[in-house]
């Protein structure tokens, strides 16, 4: 099987305020929920964003750059929206299209459940982390699932479906573990075992084993976030240190979990901390930092069954402000060693 060398097409149906800072300027909002309830015509804006943020022009780049697989987020009002969220089931339709053109994978993660799982605003709610703490909400994340197998089943390109995107370390792993099993099995039972079904790691990377032991899985990964600026290492830290993490401490890690079960690391960047970044004299420097890290991290996560850069790109003004964070930038200023095919 083709190793995954994958791109997240993040904050394009799910919005993330730092992503896409510009949809939010002059309103007092932090996310998806909350921007909607104040925008005029928020309908107009969302078809405006969805219709440019992502074309098929991306998917083409994608494809000439060596990248042979998309991560696209959906929030669970992809088919029916509940107040004030809108459907955006056209895009997926879209997306699947220019996929089969270009020959990319798919895989849909879902990323924001009824309720939010984690509290960021990436599941659609920031500060709320309510999807754990009624039946309700469970029984609808799955209810999700087994649309978008009837939705997505049939579609070529489709190669992997992710039950749940980082679920809180605060919720119970054992109710995580509950709920993949039955989503699994949703899966199993309206797909058969073609499509690849990914378990986020909720955070706790060595606490699996047991549950990948105990039960008989086919065509299943464990999905782990691997960043270096959210307290994975100390914000102090100068690039020599981080570099040296990632080779002793993010490899050791990728081949310890690859021998239990395949692993894939479904969201990585480039980005650092400002007090990392502080320490180089000069924007030569700093472009130095960005392709020591870049090549760094590229040789590690390369040692797993496969990876996601998060993300594809980023708005104009993100871009600036999130050096390291949009792997179009990270290839066009030559840190990320991703040549268009024949140059």
């Amino acid at each position: 099987m083709e190793k995954i060398r994958g791109l997240n097409l993040g904050g394009w149906l799910v919005l993330e305020k730092w992503m896409t800072p510009e949809l939010y300027d002059s309103y007092n909002a932090e996310d998806e929920f909350n921007l909607i309830k104040v925008i005029p015509k928020p309908e107009l804006m969302l078809k405006k964003h969805r219709d440019t943020f992502i074309t098929e022009n991306d998917f083409q780049w994608i494809k000439e750059h060596g990248i042979n697989t998309v991560r696209i987020p959906v929030g669970h009002w992809l088919f029916k929206a509940d107040y004030p969220y809108f459907e955006a089931k056209d895009y997926v339709d879209k997306a699947f299209i220019w996929a089969k053109k270009y020959d990319l994978s798919v895989v849909l993660d879902v990323h924001a459940a009824k309720g939010c799982q984690n509290g960021f605003d990436n599941g659609g709610l920031s500060g709320i982390i309510d999807w754990h703490k009624d039946k309700k909400n469970i029984a609808e994340t799955l209810e999700f699932i087994s649309e978008l197998c009837d939705n997505y089943g049939k579609e070529e390109m489709l190669s992997g479906i992710e039950l749940l995107n980082e679920p809180h370390i605060s919720i119970d792993l054992e109710l995580i573990q509950d709920f993949y099993l039955k989503g699994y099995k949703i899966v199993r039972n309206k797909l058969g075992n073609n499509i690849s079904v990914i378990f986020h790691d909720a955070f706790r990377l060595n606490q699996w084993e047991e549950f990948f032991k105990s039960n008989n899985f086919f065509n299943v990964y464990l999905d782990t976030h691997m960043y270096q600026v959210f307290g994975e290492v100390n914000r102090e830290a100068n690039i020599f240190d981080i570099t040296k993490f990632v080779i002793e401490k993010r490899l050791e890690v990728i081949k310890k979990i690859k021998d239990l079960v395949p692993i894939i690391i479904g969201e990585w960047s480039v980005g650092m901390s400002p007090t990392t970044l502080s320490y180089a004299k000069d924007e030569i420097q700093k472009d130095s930092y960005h392709q020591l890290l870049a090549n760094a991290l590229l040789l590690a996560y390369e040692e797993a069954d496969g990876w996601f850069f998060w993300n594809y790109k980023l708005s104009d003004q993100s871009t600036i402000k999130n050096f390291g964070w949009s792997f179009r930038n990270m290839v066009e200023k030559n840190i990320l060693p991703f040549k268009k095919k024949g140059n």
